[in-house]
């Protein structure tokens, strides 16, 4: 019963964190929107509320990804973490029901990697690093894009490679693989199931 009621305070915890990060967040956009007004500014006012309607229908497609596992990491991560934000962007229709892998098994290797990056980052102390998470579906099935805007330790590399080739029950394919000092871009695919 104690480990029921610790769970449960955990879990509370974390979704006060989300809500509170999501209501602070909305009141800047509302905020924004009112200093434009205030100013006159009605063009600028006009393309700011433009850009909060298209983060809104990003965050759409990503709870329509049929994966609750998924839409619920992507949807809470930047609320629950402050070393490394994420930008995710659904490119186009994407079913995660039709890959041929386990839901389980893909949550686990697209939140391996994005934990992977967080650990071995270059620590800036002024702002968090970003990566931007595209999904979308091509010829090899459904792509998952991990692009980093920061400095990744080469130690990651190591580690990165071990965790999708570990991944054997699900049939990935690397379809681009980037790692520089100035930048690092993992891109996969998963096959659909026929």
């Amino acid at each position: 019963m104690r480990d029921e009621r610790t769970l449960f305070t955990q879990q509370t915890d974390q979704l006060l964190a989300v809500l509170n990060r999501q209501r602070h967040d909305w009141l800047n956009h509302v905020q924004v929107l009112l200093g434009y007004l205030r100013l006159g500014r009605l063009e600028e006012g006009e393309k700011y509320l433009k850009r909060i309607a298209e983060l809104a229908m990003q965050e759409s497609m990503v709870a329509r990804l049929n994966s609750s596992l998924l839409s619920v990491f992507f949807l809470t991560f930047n609320a629950l973490n402050n070393d490394l934000l994420l930008e995710v962007d659904v490119c186009s229709e994407v079913d995660l029901r039709k890959a041929a892998a386990d839901e389980h098994d893909l949550f686990q290797l697209v939140a391996g990697i994005v934990f992977t990056v967080g650990e071995h980052l270059d620590r800036n102390e002024f702002e968090p690093a970003s990566m931007q998470i595209s999904l979308y579906r091509g010829e090899k099935g459904i792509h998952f894009r991990f692009d980093l805007a920061g400095k990744l330790r080469a130690s990651a590399q190591c580690e990165l490679e071990k965790l999708v080739r570990d991944k054997s029950r699900i049939p990935v394919i690397i379809t681009a693989c980037i790692h520089t000092d100035e930048e690092w871009v993992l891109e996969t695919a998963v096959p659909v199931a026929e």
